[in-house]
């Protein structure tokens, strides 16, 4: 693994990075940046600066001539050691995003694309930045009856898709600092991350790689630049592939035959299955007539089969899972970016599960060693 150039965890302006045994930070698609660290306490800080009421927390960090800050606040401590030299303990934090979210409780009406409406619900609830990658097809309004934001964009990001009836996911990575992106799964496979090298004075780029280690290496073996182990990992390991296929069959994970009733019409539409299978199943849609000037409910959608398409992938995308452990820490990886891998490619441990996948979650790992922290990570990947 490589140190990192710097690192600073401040509390309250001061800083315990000395203090921290090891850090991560998780993000994934499915939400927003979260995260723990272990703290060996010799000066009783937890009870000057934390205490009761908690506090805002700011991670800065340093590596590879690349430098990243994320705010945060903590959560909750857990697992405290208590001894006559002092204390050790787990801090948990959230992103200030999530604590708003949390907290805001919405009660407004929004018309427009369901990224439109959830672009209004989130400006209400916080003053932090949202990136729009990708426009809903699904159009609407939505009365929202007092929830918390979370749960209001919950059932928003639920009932859309775009363009190409791919569902959509609302996260954050470590290396934007803070920014909340909305992108469709569609927009995440076309999304790809580059490695870019230097040849003369040619600069050129391809799809990043993931690659396992060669048996035996390390960053101090002779011959072997440090930087060259960067992307590498010591193997892959494939969490799933098609698990409950029969269950997930049963369910209509793969295809629903739709006989929808539209009551206020009396009329019945049926439609054939978008995928490849026909379990059957009845929906009811809402009114058209539930509010005025022609507007229709943005949920009204969610019994189509773009709909169900769009809720089918969002569920059978996870059907091949795959994790690349301890990776010598990518600069500016982030999920939702498209990536390929290399597991070996010799007839014993070359795969068809080397494809080209979409970085589902990344656990960015900081751990003290001989006084240094090296930086690693855990990356989830998901089949495109």
């Amino acid at each position: 693994m490589l140190n990192l150039q710097s690192l600073k965890v401040k509390v309250f302006q001061t800083d315990i990075a000395p203090m921290v045994l090891s850090l991560s930070m998780f993000e994934t698609i499915k939400g927003n940046v979260r995260g723990t660290m272990t703290v060996l306490d010799n000066i009783n800080f937890m009870d000057t600066f934390i205490d009761s009421h908690h506090a805002p927390l700011k991670i800065e960090f340093g590596y590879q001539a690349y430098f990243w800050q994320n705010e945060f606040y903590i959560d909750g401590i857990e697992n405290m050691e208590i001894k006559k030299s002092g204390k050790q303990y787990t801090v948990h934090f959230i992103a200030n995003t999530t604590l708003m979210n949390q907290i805001v409780k919405i009660n407004n009406a929004y018309s427009g694309r369901g990224d439109q409406i959830i672009k209004n619900i989130f400006k209400e609830a916080c003053d932090c930045r949202l990136l729009i990658d990708t426009k809903a097809n699904t159009t609407g309004k939505y009365i929202v009856p007092n929830l918390s934001a979370r749960e209001a964009i919950s059932q928003v990001l639920g009932a859309c898709y775009d363009e190409n009836s791919s569902g959509m996911f609302l996260y954050q990575r470590v290396c934007e600092e803070g920014i909340t992106r909305l992108t469709s799964l569609h927009d995440m496979a076309a999304n790809k991350y580059y490695e870019r090298s230097l040849i003369g004075t040619v600069v050129y780029q391809t799809v990043y790689k993931l690659r396992a280690a060669m048996a035996g290496a390390s960053d101090s073996d002779d011959g072997i630049d440090p930087q060259s182990q960067i992307g590498t990992t010591p193997g892959f390991v494939v969490n799933e592939y098609n698990m409950n296929y029969i269950e997930k069959l049963s369910l209509g994970a793969y295809g629903k035959k739709i006989t929808n009733f539209k009551i206020d019409e009396t009329k019945e539409v049926k439609f054939p299955p978008a995928e490849t299978t026909e379990i059957t199943e009845t929906t009811f849609p809402l009114s058209k007539d539930l509010y005025d000037n022609g507007e229709t409910s943005i949920f009204g959608d969610v019994c189509t089969p773009e709909a169900s398409f769009a809720v089918n992938q969002k569920f059978t995308v996870y059907n091949q899972r795959l994790t690349a452990p301890n990776v010598v820490a990518v600069p500016g990886l982030g999920c939702g970016h498209a990536i390929n891998i290399e597991s070996g490619g010799s007839n014993l441990s070359g795969t068809k599960t080397d494809t080209n996948y979409i970085v589902s979650s990344i656990t960015h790992k900081f751990t003290m060693t001989d006084g240094d922290h090296q930086y690693s990570q855990d990356i989830g990947l998901i089949s495109k």
